[in-house]
């Protein structure tokens, strides 16, 4: 009987190894290829992954070996250090996978949720490779940290394929969004990455009064900015209204820029007296003015105002710009400034910026700075109402009421009860669209000239041909033959040729006018569902009417 206990025991024991993971239990009991040796190990908290690392605080150098199962056989592991936030938007990662039956690794510089594409990381990274098993996969590398750096943000993923060597996206997973962790150089220890409260102002450090700054300056105020991650810190000297200011923010790409700006004439952009800083080709800093007169032009010039003691560093993926400005004497009887900042992808030749995005946070990158108080708050555009009123009568004008009539034209007259009910209807829609229209025109040009140096060429120029086409259109009733007359036939080519080229422009420019005004979602949904509606009814339409006139010529061949 004993004998027999023993047996069955061993047999068990036989089977353990084939039912539990490949991976390890713990990192303690994991080993590598060519005797590689680390300091710390880490069971991450997520993903059953695991991270061995060494710390090199005398040349600031991090040594890690990160293991991890991909979710699938043929798919990608990856492990990133994030100098901005804590999540996976501008992490710096190490992606590998395997390609024509080897392991590779790559870096990207994730910018955003959206196609990613191979970039070189925004610190030095160096002895990359990977290495698989049956299972998991393990990338090596050595990387460049932030100079007396406690703590990295870190972020690690998994996903289930690669397309033409690009990994796609992974699973949105509880597990895959809690794969971000804050790793603690020195003490050696991990912890969860407490959840940022705002995706905006994840940033270098969670606020502004926890910064430093090497040249050792203090200021008296500062800012967690709203949006870009930025951070403002600053001091006013009232007896000689000089202002002294750090401005911290993080480049839309590893060599793009930041700026900041005081705008004496309004709230954004044009007419900004700015600072801004990039790193040039070979890696030193470099900080310029530009009077922003447009958005056409933008080259650097010298301010409108005194600036000095001007100066920038960079670590870490982060800039700072440092400067001194005398505030003019209007500016500071209010003591109030409009400050507007900014950050970009990268820089030209002659130190021509390329264009920042045009996303919500770059458009409300603006406020009003108080210099005695240390409180900034939202700018408000003061032409936002105005805005606002001619996207709403441009909507129900060329928007809604135009297709409207069209609809009622094309297919109501098919039906000989409804003559002449719907040239009646036709006219009032198109009339009243024309003259609501002509309204939504008049606040357009009102705009642009309370706008200077900004100038949207398109939607411009589709809005005057819609009031020149319109206008032309409208005259024509009055000019239109009876249905026996030779001319009627040429009349009504022209007439809707006319007609569906303002139906066409109109809906474009509608669309147009809501990407740059910005506005919630909701409101770009709803004109979106509107237009769908028209379309679905016209369709519709499309078919009953066709099958109507075709049984109406075959009762009446002749």
């Amino acid at each position: 009987m004993a004998s027999r206990l023993v047996l069955t025991l061993l047999s068990l024991s036989a089977f353990v190894p084939l039912i539990l993971p490949v991976h390890s239990l713990t990192c303690t009991s994991q080993t590598f290829s060519k005797d590689r040796l680390y300091s710390n190990c880490t069971d991450l908290t997520a993903l059953n992954a695991y991270l061995h690392y060494s710390y090199n605080a005398s040349n600031s150098s991090l040594s890690v070996a990160f293991t991890a199962v991909p979710a699938k056989p043929d798919g990608w592991i990856a492990w990133a250090i994030n100098p901005t936030s804590q999540g996976m938007i501008g992490a710096q990662a190490l992606i590998a996978f395997k390609s024509n039956g080897s392991v590779t690794v790559k870096p990207y510089n994730l910018t955003s949720y959206g196609y990613i594409n191979e970039t070189k990381l925004s610190f030095d990274v160096w002895d990359v490779s990977a290495e698989a098993s049956a299972k998991t996969t393990t990338i090596f590398a050595t990387v460049k940290v932030p100079k007396e750096s406690d703590t990295v943000n870190q972020v690690w993923q998994v996903g289930s394929s690669v397309t033409n060597g690009v990994p796609d996206k992974h699973m949105m997973n509880k597990e895959n969004l809690g794969a971000k962790g804050a790793l603690e150089l020195v003490s050696a220890a991990s912890t969860t990455a407490p959840a940022s409260s705002s995706p905006d102002k994840a940033g270098y450090s969670e606020t502004c009064t926890s910064q430093k700054f090497t040249n050792n300056n203090l200021y008296s105020h500062c800012l967690d900015l709203p949006v870009l991650a930025s951070y403002l810190h600053f001091s006013y000297d009232s007896s000689n209204t000089t202002l002294s200011i750090a401005f911290i923010a993080t480049p839309a790409k590893s060599d793009g820029w930041i700026a900041w700006a005081i705008n004496p004439t309004g709230t954004g952009m044009a007419g900004s007296q700015t600072l801004v800083a990039y790193k040039d080709s070979n890696g030193s800093m470099v900080l310029k003015t530009y009077d922003i007169a447009s958005y056409s032009s933008i080259v650097p010039k010298k301010l409108a105002f005194d600036v000095w003691d001007t100066s920038a560093e960079s670590s870490g993926g982060v800039i700072r710009i440092f400067a001194k400005i005398k505030v003019p004497s209007d500016l500071a009887a209010s003591g109030k400034v409009n400050q507007v900042w900014q950050v970009g992808p990268g820089v030209g030749s002659g130190g021509m910026l390329q264009k920042h995005d045009f996303a919500s946070a770059n458009l409300n990158s603006k406020a009003t700075l108080d210099l005695l108080s240390g409180e900034g708050s939202s700018a408000t555009d003061p032409r936002l109402k105005k805005k606002n009123i001619h996207g709403i009568l441009n909507a129900v004008s060329w928007g809604i009421l135009f297709p409207l009539g069209a609809i009622i034209a094309r297919y109501m007259r098919t039906f000989e009860s409804a003559d002449p009910a719907w040239f009646y209807l036709h006219v009032f829609c198109q009339i009243s669209a024309y003259a609501i229209g002509v309204a939504g025109w008049a606040t357009g040009l009102k705009l642009g000239s309370e706008s200077q140096g900004i100038t949207y060429t398109i939607h411009r120029n589709i809005g005057i041909a819609l009031f020149s086409l319109a206008t032309v259109q409208i005259f024509a009733l009055f000019l239109r033959p009876k249905k026996d007359h030779k001319y009627r036939f040429y009349w009504n080519i022209y007439h809707h040729s006319i007609g569906y080229s303002i139906l066409v422009l109109g809906i474009y420019n509608v669309f147009r006018g809501l990407n740059m005004l910005n506005p919630e979602d909701k409101w770009k949904t709803a004109y979106f569902l509107v237009i769908v509606v028209l379309g679905g009814i016209a369709v519709l339409l499309e078919a009953i009417t066709w099958i109507v006139v075709l049984r109406r010529k075959s009762s009446k061949p002749t």
